[in-house]
């Protein structure tokens, strides 16, 4: 009952998060920021569980798939959309850096606080500090590729 209850929560929060908080005007902008980032994170974790690094004991579709439905449709898309909306562009390198850092931060502990107290995620071979930096590498990719999709957009 409790994965159940934390997915039905994280739905919630995500789907209302992006309706309350997402501008008008970045509407295009987070749609494909939405459908690139989870196919990013769907690979990046299929990759993961490929090579027995981590588990997802408990899947709403269990005999379809061996990843979370919900963490890469919902939840980690989610986390991309707001990196890229609220993305400071036109700021210094070190608050880009601090921007990208805090997102990563969010993605990796709430990963970990899923790995802590919850079947919804469980590491094999796999810890928070790899968690951080691969997210890194992911930001940057969902960050070139949305920037480079919508040249002169944002």
């Amino acid at each position: 009952m409790k994965n159940e209850l934390i997915l039905i929560v994280s739905w919630v929060i995500s789907i209302s998060l992006l309706l309350l908080l997402i501008p008008k005007k970045y509407l295009r902008v987070s749609i494909i920021a939405f459908l690139f980032s989870s196919t990013v994170a769907w690979a990046y974790e299929y990759i993961q569980v490929l090579f027995g690094l981590l588990e997802f004991p408990y899947r709403e579709f269990a005999k379809a798939t061996k990843l979370s439905f919900s963490l890469h449709y919902a939840v980690y898309p989610t986390f991309f959309v707001f990196f890229i909306v609220y993305y400071p562009t036109d700021k210094s390198t070190s608050r880009k850096f601090f921007h990208t850092f805090l997102f990563n931060l969010l993605l990796a502990t709430y990963t970990f606080l899923l790995n802590k107290y919850s079947s919804l995620i469980e590491f094999k071979h796999w810890n928070f500090f790899l968690s951080v930096g691969i997210n890194f590498f992911m930001l940057y990719i969902v960050r070139r590729f949305v920037f480079w999709f919508n040249k002169g957009l944002l």
